[in-house]
């Protein structure tokens, strides 16, 4: 086997094992069990955080995977601690469900409550954080800076584009669409008035807060973290689809749901993650995610008041 075919044989390898984690740690086996089975046994989640525990270790022992060792920890960190779309397992959902958290945030008012469940929901990406930080990682190799946001957007028969663009014109356009388009599902899916919507004016601030929180979590956690520890082994193209697709079937259980859920998150995703990539930077994908969030709390915002 000459060179050329060992470096292709590794690469091969590499990406057949970088699609794993992200697919255990997924909505995909959940969802699996609940559509065409009775919902998941109590076993499913414990075989699954020993089989991403078993590749982590792996990852250090054999040394073609060494470069995905800390890829896989991310997910094991997100999986155990239970971010991912759907699941009840992992310590969030296990601190959510006891009885003394459950007595505390009901005697909160919805605000308050909202505002630390979001902050207890940030425990992954600061603890993914830290880890960045001890293994030497730059703010920088993650896109946790501004970026250059006058970067072109590359051509994408995905979103019509024939030629490069400025991210400010192809960005502000797709800021308005999702979030058009997020305010008009909302509207005729839900029964809230313009009397809602008054009476829930002064809970708007808190939406606006809990929006920013949801929105750099979402996207440092689920996005830009892995995609920094992956873009430099697999390239661009394959570490968006393995990015995008964990963060589409993280909205089966979402809103909107089932299959046009996980189509139109992974759309959002891709788009979100090319963001990132092309500007080598958190600002439009934030922003992007960030003001349509503000819609989506603001309703919920209503159904309180």
């Amino acid at each position: 086997m000459n060179e050329r075919q060992q470096k292709e044989r590794r690469s091969n390898i590499l990406l057949v094992v970088a699609w794993i984690p992200p697919l255990l740690a997924s909505s995909l086996g959940l969802i699996i069990w609940r559509e065409f089975a009775s919902g998941e046994p109590y076993w499913w989640s414990w075989m699954i955080a020993l089989i991403l525990l078993m590749l982590f270790v792996l990852s250090f022992i054999i040394k073609i995977l060494k470069p995905l060792k800390w890829f896989i920890l991310i997910f094991i960190i997100i999986f155990f601690l239970g971010f991912g779309g759907g699941w009840q397992w992992g310590l969030i959902p296990l601190i959510r469900s006891s009885p003394l958290w459950i007595t505390w945030t009901d005697q909160l008012p919805w605000a308050l409550s909202s505002i630390f469940t979001h902050l207890l929901r940030l425990l992954p990406a600061l603890t993914i954080l830290l880890i960045l930080f001890l293994i030497g990682r730059k703010k920088v190799d993650f896109f946790l800076i501004k970026g250059d946001i006058h970067a072109l957007v590359e051509p994408s028969k995905l979103i019509g584009m024939k030629k490069p663009e400025p991210w400010p014109r192809i960005g502000s356009i797709f800021l308005v669409i999702f979030t058009v388009g997020t305010l008009l599902f909302l509207i005729f899916t839900t029964n809230y008035s313009l009397d809602n919507f008054i009476r829930a004016l002064p809970l708007i601030p808190v939406a606006i807060l809990i929006a920013a929180i949801n929105a750099f979590n979402e996207e440092f956690t689920l996005r830009a973290a892995p995609l920094s520890e992956i873009k430099t082994i697999l390239g661009k193209q394959w570490s968006l689809s393995i990015t995008t697709t964990f963060f589409a079937l993280g909205h089966y259980y979402g809103v909107p749901n089932g299959i046009l859920g996980v189509v139109l998150s992974g759309f959002l995703g891709w788009f979100l993650g090319k963001s990132l990539l092309e500007t080598k930077g958190f600002f439009w994908a934030w922003i992007i995610h960030f003001v349509p969030d503000i819609i989506i709390f603001s309703f919920y915002a209503m159904s309180v008041v």
